[in-house]
Protein backbone atom coordinates (compact mmCIF):
# COMPACT_ATOMS: atom_id res chain seq x y z
CA UNK A 1 0.00 0.00 0.00
CA UNK A 2 1.26 3.43 -0.89
CA UNK A 3 2.66 5.34 2.07
CA UNK A 4 2.11 8.58 0.18
CA UNK A 5 -1.59 7.84 -0.32
CA UNK A 6 -2.01 6.99 3.35
CA UNK A 7 -0.17 10.15 4.42
CA UNK A 8 -2.30 12.32 2.13
CA UNK A 9 -5.55 10.77 3.37
CA UNK A 10 -4.45 11.02 7.01
CA UNK A 11 -3.54 14.68 6.55
CA UNK A 12 -6.93 15.44 4.99
CA UNK A 13 -8.82 13.74 7.83
CA UNK A 14 -6.71 15.38 10.55
CA UNK A 15 -6.95 18.85 9.07
CA UNK A 16 -10.62 18.63 8.08
CA UNK A 17 -12.22 16.90 11.07
CA UNK A 18 -9.67 16.79 13.88
CA UNK A 19 -8.47 20.41 13.90
CA UNK A 20 -4.90 19.25 13.27
CA UNK A 21 -4.82 16.93 16.29
CA UNK A 22 -4.10 13.37 15.20
CA UNK A 23 -3.80 11.90 18.70
CA UNK A 24 -5.78 8.67 18.85
CA UNK A 25 -5.81 8.24 15.07
CA UNK A 26 -3.77 5.36 13.73
CA UNK A 27 -3.87 3.27 10.58
CA UNK A 28 -6.41 0.85 12.06
CA UNK A 29 -8.69 3.29 13.91
CA UNK A 30 -12.30 2.44 13.06
CA UNK A 31 -13.35 5.73 11.45
CA UNK A 32 -17.04 4.90 11.64
CA UNK A 33 -17.08 3.63 15.20
CA UNK A 34 -15.02 6.63 16.34
CA UNK A 35 -17.62 8.96 14.80
CA UNK A 36 -15.27 10.50 12.24
CA UNK A 37 -17.12 9.11 9.24
CA UNK A 38 -20.86 9.44 8.83
CA UNK A 39 -22.84 9.82 5.62
CA UNK A 40 -21.87 13.47 5.08
CA UNK A 41 -18.20 13.15 5.95
CA UNK A 42 -17.98 10.04 3.79
CA UNK A 43 -19.28 12.03 0.80
CA UNK A 44 -16.70 14.72 1.51
CA UNK A 45 -13.93 12.12 1.73
CA UNK A 46 -15.05 10.53 -1.54
CA UNK A 47 -14.89 13.91 -3.30
CA UNK A 48 -11.42 14.48 -1.84
CA UNK A 49 -10.16 11.04 -2.93
CA UNK A 50 -11.50 11.44 -6.46
CA UNK A 51 -9.93 14.88 -6.81
CA UNK A 52 -6.61 14.26 -5.07
CA UNK A 53 -5.88 10.89 -6.65
CA UNK A 54 -7.73 11.34 -9.95
CA UNK A 55 -9.75 8.17 -9.43
CA UNK A 56 -13.40 7.39 -10.02
CA UNK A 57 -15.04 5.46 -7.21
CA UNK A 58 -17.91 3.23 -8.24
CA UNK A 59 -20.93 2.78 -5.97
CA UNK A 60 -19.74 -0.77 -5.29
CA UNK A 61 -16.44 0.65 -3.94
CA UNK A 62 -18.24 2.64 -1.26
CA UNK A 63 -19.09 0.43 1.69
CA UNK A 64 -18.44 0.09 5.40
CA UNK A 65 -15.38 -2.12 4.94
CA UNK A 66 -13.51 -0.03 2.37
CA UNK A 67 -14.02 3.13 4.43
CA UNK A 68 -13.46 1.62 7.89
CA UNK A 69 -9.75 2.47 8.43
CA UNK A 70 -6.96 4.54 6.91
CA UNK A 71 -5.34 1.31 5.71
CA UNK A 72 -8.55 0.19 3.98
CA UNK A 73 -9.05 3.56 2.27
CA UNK A 74 -5.41 3.71 1.12
CA UNK A 75 -5.70 0.16 -0.25
CA UNK A 76 -8.81 1.16 -2.22
CA UNK A 77 -7.00 4.19 -3.65
CA UNK A 78 -4.00 2.03 -4.60
CA UNK A 79 -6.27 -0.49 -6.35
CA UNK A 80 -8.04 2.28 -8.27
CA UNK A 81 -4.85 4.04 -9.34
CA UNK A 82 -3.27 0.71 -10.40
CA UNK A 83 -6.36 -0.13 -12.47
CA UNK A 84 -5.97 3.14 -14.36
CA UNK A 85 -2.32 2.47 -15.24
Amino acid sequence: MSAQAKTTIRSYIVQTWLNGDERGLDDETDLQESGLLDSLTTLSLIAFLEGAFKVQLDPSDINAETFRTLNAIALLVDQKTAAQS
